[in-house]
């Protein structure tokens, strides 16, 4: 039971620290602010890190081995959810390479603000995109698990 207990701890972690970036990154950029917004961001990136990797290493890890054990028909939906996984981390690390690159833009060009103002902008839409590319694989990881433990695979000997 505390196990339990446990997993959805760090379950509701895991989500707090996604909402956490998805809100930094969708506060809209006020001016003369460029500095405190990226620094928001880049906390909430920092915060989320270790959850994502927890969250693809060890839990999507275990749920797809779970869904190949249970129905062996579904390797190609397991190797497109990898697939995914995989997208999911290298687009996470190119966004944390990112940000100390605009954090220095933004110190550079203040106080005129509107010269980083494009590239802070696709960051702040690619990183949101970011977060409906998790959240969708949340849920296709959890959706193609159930259907591994209730799909009807007709008549079985």
């Amino acid at each position: 039971m505390a196990e339990l207990a446990e997993e959805k701890a760090r379950e509701d972690q895991f989500r707090a620290a996604l909402e956490q970036l998805e809100t930094s990154a969708g506060t809209p950029m006020v001016s003369g602010e460029m500095p405190n917004w990226l620094q928001e961001v880049d906390e909430a990136v920092t915060a989320l890190s270790p959850h994502l990797d927890r969250q693809i290493g060890d839990v999507h890890r275990a749920e797809l081995a779970q869904i190949r054990r249970e129905d062996q028909e579904m390797f190609r939906h397991v190797d497109e959810l990898q697939a995914e996984d995989q997208q999911i981390v290298e687009l996470f690390r190119g966004m944390q390479q990112r940000l100390p690159v605009l954090r220095q833009l933004a110190e550079r060009v203040e106080p005129d603000e509107k010269r980083a103002e494009g590239a802070t902008k696709e960051f702040a839409d690619s990183t949101l995109q970011l977060v409906m590319r998790i959240r969708k694989q949340e849920t296709a990881i959890r959706t193609w698990l159930m259907e591994a433990f209730t799909r009807d695979r007709g008549v079985v000997d």
